[in-house]
């Protein structure tokens, strides 16, 4: 804790030392008459109690006063703790890689709801979503402003739950008519993977992929050459697939394509899902950047002015006690 304005403290103390040796005035005296027998008077025991009453009044009139000083100048000094905040950033980007084609329909709202409570768990990772059918469309890029990404979210879960007619709806614009085909699943993965910016930093990329990996067209890239440009890329794919797919040839792909990228098969079904894919996310290795340092001053001014408060009731107490 320090004192901001110590300096004013200071001038205050001089200043009232100074008028009270400049302005005190001495006592008029009235003109002492000798009492007789007044030595059998001090002895009694009720005046020696009076006295002893009344010295330890002033003595404590005298300590409340001097301490109730002292806190006023100390909150007139404007107390405080100051704090130096070094933040850091996470190079951490996460992108959110749906699969909207016929087949998902029936999966993609409960998905989007998964993709929310993931983004509840995350902390600084920048995150992203594309989606995709016969062609791809980036519903938000990378950010990192959190309340955004949970009102896309929130909206394309509302589009899926409601076939379209309320909400956003990405079953038309991922499926133009002058493209043939659906579920182009190593276009859509190629597509997440180009979605990342940055290229030039050294920062850890990850894609949560949640495809049922029912090809049903055909694709400028098969899955097998996506998931060479996603390791080439240095991007993880962590997969999510439907409970019903848990054990068809397309489910044993997406695991391939997982484990090539240093990533990991994911079943929607499952209560740890969400714990599991954030904890495998946040535990890659990713760098800290210090971000610019700012201070921040708390002032502290409470403690000593309520004790002047305090003080100073209790002066006025003793005061009329001394008086009286």
């Amino acid at each position: 804790m320090v004192l901001m304005l110590w300096w004013l403290a200071i001038i205050l103390l001089v200043l009232a030392a100074a008028a009270v040796f400049f302005f005190r005035r001495p006592k008029a005296t009235a003109s002492s008459l000798a009492v007789a027998h007044s030595a059998r008077m001090t002895t009694l025991p009720s005046f020696r109690k009076a006295m002893r009453t009344r010295l330890l009044t002033t003595v404590a009139l005298l300590a409340v006063i001097a301490l109730t000083g002292l806190s006023t100048l100390a909150g007139i000094s404007r107390p405080a703790w100051v704090e130096t905040v070094n933040p850091e950033k996470k190079l951490r980007d996460v992108m959110l890689c749906l699969d909207v084609s016929g087949s998902m329909l029936g999966y993609d709202a409960d998905l989007l709801e998964a993709y929310q409570e993931l983004v509840d768990r995350f902390d600084g990772e920048r995150i992203g979503m594309t989606v995709f059918n016969s062609t791809s469309v980036s519903a938000f890029p990378l950010t990192d402003d959190y309340e955004m990404v949970q009102n896309y979210l929130e909206e394309a879960e509302e589009g899926f739950r409601t076939w379209g007619s309320e909400g956003t709806d990405y079953s038309w614009s991922t499926s133009p008519p002058n493209i043939g085909g659906s579920s182009l699943i190593g276009d859509g993965l190629v597509s997440c993977v180009d979605n990342f910016d940055r290229q030039d930093e050294d920062r850890s990329r990850s894609i949560v992929f949640a495809t049922d990996n029912m090809l049903a067209g055909d694709p400028l890239f098969d899955l097998n050459e996506a998931t060479d440009i996603a390791v080439e890329s240095d991007v993880r794919v962590y997969s999510l697939s439907p409970p019903s797919v848990l054990t068809n040839p397309q489910t044993k792909e997406l695991k391939s394509v997982s484990d090539r990228t240093g990533g990991k098969q994911f079943d929607m079904g499952s209560a740890s899902t969400i714990d599991r894919i954030v904890s495998e996310i946040q535990s890659q290795e990713a760098e800290n950047t210090p971000g610019r340092s700012y201070t921040v001053v708390h002032d502290m001014p409470t403690v000593p002015l309520g004790i002047a408060v305090f003080g100073l009731a209790v002066v006025f107490v003793l005061a009329w006690r001394t008086k009286s």
